[in-house]
C-alpha cells in the first residue's frame, strides 16, 4: 500500500475508534445507561456479594438449599441418617413436610416395622433420617402411601 492510503486508513481507524469513546462518555453518570439491565455497579456488586456469601454458607453448612423466604430464616437443624440406636420402638415418624406417617412397631437386623395404623410395613433403616424434631422418612406421606399400596398388590 502506499504512503497515503495508509495515512488515510489510520485516520479513518481513529476517527471511528473516537466517535466510540465520545459516545461512551456523552452517557455520563447522570445520564441514562446506554444498556438496558445495566444500573448502579455498586448495589449490583453488593447484592451479588450477599448472594454468594448465603450461597457459600448453605453450601458449607449441608443444609438444604431453601425454596422459599421463610424456610431462609428457620432454625431447623437438616436432617441427617438415623442409626439403629436412634431407632426405638414407639417412637414417632414423620414424612419431609412433618406429616405424621406412623410410630416404629419394632426393629430387628433388617429393618423397622412402621405402624401407620391401618398397616405394618417393614422399611429398610438405610430410608430413616432424623432431624431436631424426631425420625423422619425422605419421603412425603402421600408418596409412602402409594408404595404400601403397591406392596399390598399381589404380582
Amino acid at each position: 500500500m502506499t504512503r497515503p492510503a495508509t495515512r488515510l486508513l489510520i485516520t479513518i481507524g481513529l476517527a471511528v475508534s473516537g466517535a466510540t469513546m465520545a459516545g461512551a462518555q456523552a452517557t455520563g453518570p447522570g445520564s441514562a445507561s446506554p444498556l438496558p439491565g445495566t444500573g448502579d455497579s455498586t448495589k449490583i456488586s453488593a447484592g451479588n456479594r450477599a448472594n454468594n456469601a448465603e450461597y457459600n454458607h448453605l453450601i458449607s453448612s449441608g443444609e438444604p438449599t431453601p425454596t422459599k423466604p421463610d424456610e431462609r430464616k428457620s432454625s431447623r437443624r437438616a436432617a441427617v441418617p438415623a442409626t439403629a440406636a436412634d431407632l426405638k420402638a414407639g417412637s414417632a415418624l414423620r414424612d419431609v413436610k412433618g406429616v405424621a406417617i406412623g410410630t416404629i412397631a419394632s426393629i430387628d437386623a433388617d429393618g423397622a416395622v412402621v405402624d401407620t395404623g391401618q398397616t405394618k410395613i417393614k422399611v429398610p433403616l438405610v430410608a430413616f433420617g432424623k432431624d431436631d424434631q424426631g425420625l423422619l422418612l425422605g419421603i412425603t406421606a402421600a408418596r409412602f402411601g402409594e408404595l404400601v399400596a403397591a406392596a399390598k398388590v399381589p404380582n
